[in-house]
């Protein structure tokens, strides 16, 4: 069950303890990046696939930021920062609508590894429990103070990607995706931190389970890092991996890990939440209760964006 809590020093105890959507490295979304569109939606209705029954759903907009939101996020944040949250669902809906149908007919599905997608009503009350009411009215408000309010970038809505923390900057989409998106740039943000420790046969238990052929374990070399901390490439048991699918491997929280070990043991120093990429919700919190309003969030996190409001 999630809780409503609106105490930034929390943040980090609930990003490491609810396996919300907005956390894994699952979550990057970053098949939303390809996706080009030049032109504000018409139509403020998102058509929402049920894989199971094929069933297809139409949503106002306004109606999935709302469930969007309690579905992605792991905490409800302070009011400026849910307000950018918000900003930020609407737009993802709006770049879909734009992007067009598929051939079932629908905008999104209802799997969360490809979308973003919005929790139902009574999937929303049972996620949330007694903390329900509260936590729907606060996303409600932030939804009716911003509505119709999307990021734009060059005339169109931006990729509103997002992560749960950061580590201490977040990432560029070209560092992590390989994709140079100008308002996806580097910026100070939050830092979490995370330790995991494992036995040198746990790690090769690990490793050896998803590359049979793997060598003797024999420390673990990072080859490579972006600037933000983010490893690109490591060696482990004599396989070549990325960081991210090493992280994977691991359950670690995100790619920007430093490793140390000593007797039999070896610890990994995990920063950050999720792909890095884009707005931090807890950064955005922590922001917000320094008294930033969330047009300012949004202008730090996506730089050279601006707020527009559809018609």
């Amino acid at each position: 069950m999630k809780a409503f809590v609106k105490s930034v020093i929390l943040c980090a105890a609930l990003i490491f303890a609810v396996p919300a959507a907005a956390g894994g490295l699952k979550a990057d979304k970053s098949e939303d990046i390809p996706v080009s569109v030049t032109a504000m939606p018409q139509s403020h209705t998102i058509k929402l696939l049920c894989s199971a029954t094929g069933g297809i759903t139409e949503t106002d907009i306004e109606d999935y930021a709302v469930y969007a939101v309690l579905e992605e996020v792991p905490f409800i944040p302070d009011t400026e920062a849910l307000k950018a949250q918000v900003c930020a669902a609407r737009t993802y809906a709006a770049r879909r609508i734009l992007a067009g149908e598929s051939e079932s007919g629908a905008h999104i599905s209802d799997d969360s590894s490809k979308y973003q997608t919005a929790l139902t009503e009574a999937a929303a009350m049972a996620v949330y429990g007694d903390g329900y009411d509260e936590a729907v009215s606060a996303v409600k408000a932030a939804a009716k103070t911003t509505e119709g309010e999307i990021i734009m970038y060059g005339g169109a809505p931006a990729a509103a990607v997002f992560h749960i923390s950061s580590a201490g900057v977040t990432e560029s989409a070209e560092s992590v995706w390989g994709t140079d998106y100008p308002y996806l740039a580097s910026v100070s943000s939050d830092c979490t931190e995370a330790r995991h420790e494992f036995t040198e046969a746990e790690l090769y238990a690990r490793i050896s389970s998803e590359y049979p052929d793997a060598d003797k374990f024999d420390g673990v070399n990072i080859l490579s890092a972006t600037a933000a901390g983010t490893v690109t490439s490591a060696e482990v048991c004599g396989i070549a991996l990325d960081g991210g699918r090493l992280a994977e491997i691991l359950s670690l929280e995100s790619a920007a890990f430093e490793v140390s070990d000593g007797d039999g043991r070896v610890i990994f120093t995990v920063k950050g939440s999720g792909h890095l990429v884009g707005m931090s919700i807890c950064g955005a919190d922590g922001l917000s209760r320094e008294g930033m309003s969330y047009r300012d969030i949004l202008a730090h996190y996506y730089p050279g964006t601006e707020i527009e409001k559809m018609q």
